[in-house]
């Protein structure tokens, strides 16, 4: 008997939910009020940012961003405001860049040193050669032993 009574229910339920005009319901209800009984912390509180970000595609929201709108809205000066530049300073260690700086100069000095130390020789060895009436090639440095190639 219950269960005959429990299908008619539901029966005239769906007989009453097909009969209504949905939009015209929709239409009487004050979304204001609905809205002011809802407690928007607890539903924030139920979502997962992690899944929304997930869903999110940044690359589509950064094509339409205009970056000169962006910037222009930077006031850098207020940022360069902000920098400690003592702090800045005492952390870098200008001493080590300072030998990194120096050696690399130092030895591309040499480096240059030695090239015109090796021009200025062909170039004697030129005039040498003239003065002599010598007109042989200069010898070739000798080879560096090649090294056997372990197995």
């Amino acid at each position: 008997m219950e269960s005959i009574a429990q299908g008619v229910a539901q029966r005239v339920i769906d007989l009453v939910v097909d009969a209504l005009d949905m939009n015209a319901l929709i239409a009487r209800i004050d979304l204001n009020v609905v809205l002011g009984r809802v407690n928007l912390n607890k539903v924030v509180d139920q979502i997962d940012l992690n899944e929304v970000l997930e869903r999110v595609d940044l690359n589509q929201i950064v094509d339409r961003l205009d970056m000169n709108k962006l910037l222009a809205q930077v006031d850098v000066n207020q940022i360069v405001s902000r920098i400690d530049v003592e702090a800045l300073v005492k952390n870098t260690d200008l001493g080590a860049i300072m030998v990194s700086s120096s050696s690399n100069l130092v030895t591309e000095a040499v480096d240059l040193g030695r090239s015109h130390a090796v021009s200025t020789d062909d170039a004697l060895a030129r005039w040498v050669s003239r003065i002599r009436r010598n007109h042989t090639e200069r010898a070739e440095p000798p080879e560096l032993p090649s090294v056997p190639e372990e197995p």
